[in-house]
């Protein structure tokens, strides 16, 4: 019994020693005399990285034209808005575009839908800039050309071309909706050939 009594005692020791000190680093913990510093620091699960940047600028698309032809000089040779099939239909247009730090990136694509909405073509130049230069203006106007094709044994009606503009320096895109109407004219030189071959068998 006196054994056992020993043993108690000293656990019992041991527990008050152990209660005193914590109570002691307890409080020089909290009176500032002893600092604890975290083994890992929390890191934050938002990167500054991941979050996108929203810059400020402005893109449109303006004085948007089709034409029979347009010269060197981006003159727009009878403004019209129907083609026969099989002929060239070129088109012209102006960006408004914001620098960023003095510079500008443009890049063109678009769309062409036949009259039941099918896609009939797309030129996408997302990897290739159409324009790209240095300027010390806060904006700048920019003239594009272009033209396609609607190939003969395509159907007549309305075709719609959907154009797309992106300046990748701003991260901004803006698009235009245009409609244009597509005609069959019979050949000339058939149908005169006919006729004069008619007049000779007579």
């Amino acid at each position: 019994m006196n054994k056992q009594g020993k043993v108690m005692t000293e656990i019992l020791v041991m527990l008050i020693v152990v209660v005193i000190t914590s109570a002691i680093i307890l409080l020089l913990v909290q009176t500032g005399t002893i600092t604890v510093e975290a083994e890992n620091e929390q890191v934050s699960v938002l990167n500054a990285n991941f979050i996108p940047v929203t810059r400020e600028g402005y893109l449109t698309i303006k004085d948007f034209k089709f034409c029979d032809f347009i010269d060197f000089d981006y003159n727009c040779m009878n403004e019209i808005e129907t083609f026969d099939l099989g002929s060239e239909i070129h088109f012209i247009f102006t960006v408004e575009s914001s620098t960023y730090n003095g510079d500008i990136m443009l890049v063109e694509n678009y769309r062409i839908k036949g009259p039941t909405g099918e896609l009939l073509l797309e030129v996408d130049e997302s990897n290739n800039f159409n324009f790209d230069l240095t300027s010390n203006k806060e904006t700048e106007d920019v003239t594009f050309k272009d033209f396609f094709i609607v190939n003969q044994g395509l159907p007549e009606g309305e075709y719609t071309m959907e154009l797309f503009i992106e300046n990748p320096l701003l991260t901004k895109k803006t698009t235009l909706v245009k409609k244009f109407q597509v005609v069959y004219v019979e050949d000339f030189s058939e149908e005169y050939y006919e006729e004069d071959y008619e007049e000779l068998i007579g």
